[in-house]
């Protein structure tokens, strides 16, 4: 039975072959890295390091509390970021009742456009019998007086 303490024998070609495919392994790690702490990623106020989140809690449905510190080991800054559900961009397939977040404007025009679009065309059936007048609206007043 092999010794697994034992140190790992590479020949030449294989130890070239792992020297060459490393640097490119760490390359897709670490943009991998970048790509998954995109949204989460803060600088800091103070030196411009990059942030990382050390704890956070649920305020509400749509605002959460996230406290940041800073990578930057002489700066050492500490700070609470408010992160709030502003407003919809798309309405949500399953809404909950309990939210009530705006519409962005796109969406807004966007639903009263299908609504218009879709609306019955109706008659004006006016409530009163009164009929509208069409005159001069100041036919009827007097000149003002020269006070002069």
């Amino acid at each position: 039975m092999p010794d697994r303490n034992a140190p790992v024998m590479h020949t030449t070609a294989e130890i070239e072959a792992l020297q060459t495919v490393a640097p490119a392994r760490q390359q897709r790690r670490h943009q991998g890295r970048e790509l998954r702490y995109e949204g989460t990623r803060m600088e800091c106020a103070h030196c411009g390091a990059k942030s990382v989140i050390r704890h956070g809690r649920v305020v509400s449905k749509t605002m959460r509390e996230v406290i940041y510190q800073c990578t930057d080991v002489e700066c050492g800054h500490c700070f609470v970021v408010m992160a709030e559900t502003v407003r919809s961009l798309t309405p949500s397939g399953k809404p909950d009742p309990t939210v009530t977040l705006p519409l962005s404007k796109h969406l807004r025009r966007g639903l009263v456009r299908v609504l218009l679009d879709n609306a019955a065309d109706a008659d004006h059936v006016p409530l009163t019998d009164i009929e509208p007048t069409t005159g001069d609206l100041f036919a009827s007043a007097s000149p003002p007086a020269d006070t002069t």
